[in-house]
């Protein structure tokens, strides 16, 4: 019995021996499997993609697979409460009318494809009041831009002209709730061409950049055919204090050190159907040429900010003259005038900012009558502004009060705008 019990001790040492000697395995065993075949090829297990999600409120989300291509959706609104009390009529009145609704709703996708110097970027807008002069489509953007070198970059598609800076301004950095009627009337807006620039040219901290494109002439989203032309449009930017964040208003980064940014911009529309060159109604009896011309200028420092522009128009032509379907006399008239602005704001460290801005716009003689009247009554702007910024430029609460009247400013016929706008970007 006792030989017994030793000879079964010597046994489960033997076997927990064999074990510790036994090779470690890390994870789950391989199943055996089958010799393959002669000739036959080898199963490759495929690799999973890799990607990544990330996201940030103001931002959008972002998925990114396998370093060749991205894709990044962001949303934009604006709830807008407008009062507007208009002059007096002729029996000493005033007809005071509200609005209450979406002003705009964006989407936007964007990205990169097969590298990150090839970059897509197409907006719509959803909003009723988004379509304008007839449009019917939601189509703002839409473009590839390719980033090869430094000195030289191609982007096609539609797009803003690069003429004037305040007009290309981040729509969701305005310290005001609308642009001014300088803009509006003489900008050249979006249009369908293709612009070779450069932000940094011949050195990575260059303070010099420059565009230049071509373009359809006809403005965004154009579907019918018209007489062959052309827009062709110069930029030219000096930043001489260094790098600044010159597409976007106000300066709510309160920079450190002054910021300075110079800009003048050259155009010219050959053979357009557009009363305003790229916007604006499309002419019946024919088509006019217009030369263009912009300066601009933009300074921030410690919370403090002004921009002002000049910008300038011209027709080759005051009238258009033709005969409609009945045989009858049919005259239209080209917008020629002038405008500039100057806006002043400051933005506090604790979420608040202010802002004023005054613009004037002239119409030239022997252009549109319509024209040259609106600039006599209410060609002069005058707005000032509130701002509290719970999240920066993505999320604000705006006010403003803008008042459009004579030079003399005649109080009687002067027209007041008040709003009241929340303007989120997700």
């Amino acid at each position: 019995m006792r030989r017994f019990g030793l000879m079964a001790v010597f046994a489960v040492a033997l076997v927990s021996t064999a074990k510790a000697a036994e090779p470690a395995h890390v994870g789950p065993r391989a199943t055996p499997t089958a010799a393959a075949a002669p000739g036959a090829v080898p199963v490759v297990p495929a690799t999973p993609p890799a990607f990544s999600v990330k996201g940030a409120a103001g931002s959008g989300v972002t998925l990114e697979v396998n370093k060749i291509f991205s894709v990044n959706v962001k949303t934009r609104m604006q709830l807008r409460y407008s009062l507007d009390v208009p002059g007096e009529d002729a029996a000493g009145k005033r007809e005071v009318k509200q609005l209450a609704g979406i002003q705009t709703a964006r989407l936007w996708v964007s990205g990169y494809a097969y590298r990150p110097e090839l970059t897509y970027l197409l907006q719509l807008a959803l909003a009723a009041r988004d379509y304008r002069d007839g449009a019917t489509s939601p189509l703002y953007d839409a473009y590839i831009d390719w980033k090869p070198h430094r000195d030289f970059n191609l982007r096609a598609g539609q797009y803003f002209v690069p003429f004037d800076r305040v007009r290309t301004h981040v729509a969701a950095s305005l310290l005001l709730v609308e642009r001014t009627r300088v803009v509006n009337e003489l900008t050249l807006d979006r249009d369908v061409g293709v612009m070779a620039y450069s932000n940094t040219f011949l050195h990575p901290n260059s303070p010099v950049a420059w565009r230049l494109g071509v373009f359809s002439g006809g403005g965004n989203n154009r579907t019918e055919f018209k007489k062959p032309g052309a827009l062709v449009v110069g930029r030219l930017e000096l930043r001489p204090l260094g790098p600044i964040d010159d597409q976007f208003e106000g300066d709510i980064e309160r920079h450190e050190k002054p910021v300075l940014a110079l800009g003048t911009g050259f155009g010219a529309n050959i053979n357009t159907n557009r009363s305003r060159s790229t916007t604006g109604a499309t002419y019946v009896g024919g088509t006019t040429d217009y030369l263009h011309a912009a300066a601009d200028l933009i300074f921030k420092w410690r919370g403090f900010s002004f921009a002002t522009e000049y910008v300038w128009r011209r027709a080759s032509v005051d009238r258009l003259e033709s005969l409609d379907a009945t045989g009858k006399p049919v005259t239209e008239y080209t917008r020629s005038g002038q405008g500039w602005l100057a806006q002043l704001g400051y933005d506090s460290p604790w979420k608040l900012g202010a802002v004023a801005r005054l613009a004037r716009t002239s119409a030239e003689a022997g252009t549109d009558p319509k024209f040259i009247a609106e600039s006599a009554t209410s060609g002069q702007e005058y707005a000032v502004g509130l701002n509290y910024y719970i999240h920066g430029h993505s999320l604000k609460l705006q006010a403003t009060w803008l008042v459009r009247t004579t030079p003399s400013f005649a109080q009687k016929t002067a027209e007041n705008i008040s709003h009241l706008q929340m303007d989120a970007t997700f």
